[in-house]
């Protein structure tokens, strides 16, 4: 346990290093009150928030990605020795009702992890919520409309990295800057 905690928030204090923090806007426990602190970002991009689950709610944030774009998702409970609340995590496209992508427990233990690469540039929402059962985690009915006990503050941190052909040409037009720039003091 100390060492999932010491790699968390290793792993927290290194991303707030470049990141930014973001919180929640209540309510948002639906696709169509989803929180837009996540959205409208151009890749690559991450953020770390302090948010918390209460008793049958749920977070829903709004991303936007680009086909190719790395989704990077993690929780890492902070109450009652790190293991609650205990989440679940799931990624939906605009219309679908099945999860693209879910997580119930990361690893070992009660957080929720997913990583993902957009097939398809769009709108998605990441959904987060109590654990109340393993049947239907893939479903929105499981996250519209929870019902569950789970309680306490959580961190969530995101992260959204281009396709590597992107990452390439931006990396070949800093380094073109970089020449240009030193043609011009000499």
């Amino acid at each position: 346990m100390k060492r999932l905690m010491t790699v968390a928030l290793s792993a927290v204090i290194a991303v707030s290093a470049f990141a930014q923090t973001f919180s929640e806007t209540e309510p948002n426990n639906t696709r169509a009150t989803a929180d837009n602190a996540l959205y409208g970002l151009s890749a690559p991009w991450a953020r770390v928030g302090v948010l918390s689950l209460s008793a049958n709610d749920t977070d829903f944030f709004k991303i936007s990605l680009n086909a190719g774009d790395w989704l990077t998702a993690i929780i890492f409970p902070t109450a009652t020795n790190y293991i609650s609340p205990d989440t679940v995590m799931a990624l939906f496209d605009v219309s679908g009702t099945t999860a693209i992508v879910w997580n119930d427990d990361a690893g070992s233990s009660f957080g929720s992890a997913i990583q993902w690469q957009a097939d398809a540039t769009g709108d998605y929402f990441l959904a987060i919520t109590g654990f109340h059962g393993t049947t239907g985690r893939n479903s929105l009915s499981y996250y519209e409309g929870a019902s569950h006990n789970e309680t306490g503050s959580y961190i969530l941190t995101v992260s959204v990295v281009p396709e590597p052909a992107s990452l390439i040409a931006l990396g070949t037009g800093l380094a073109g800057l970089v020449a240009l720039r030193r043609r011009k003091r000499a």
